[in-house]
């Protein structure tokens, strides 16, 4: 499982939950700072998979 950072159409951010054959397993709510959404993404891995990479699209 990784994640990758987006923005939306509106030019906030979210990020979706992709599965190891890039299949996508969730998508958040929008954000309006960027280091909100990294805050869950950060939650999550350490529930899930601390190990779990992150793919910043937004750069």
């Amino acid at each position: 499982m990784y994640f990758v950072i987006k923005r939306s159409s509106n030019n906030q951010f979210y990020f979706v939950i992709k599965s190891e054959n890039h299949e996508i397993v969730a998508t958040s709510e929008t954000y309006f700072f960027k280091e909100s959404a990294e805050a869950t993404i950060n939650s999550i891995k350490r529930e899930i998979n601390s190990n779990s990479i992150v793919v910043d699209m937004t750069v």
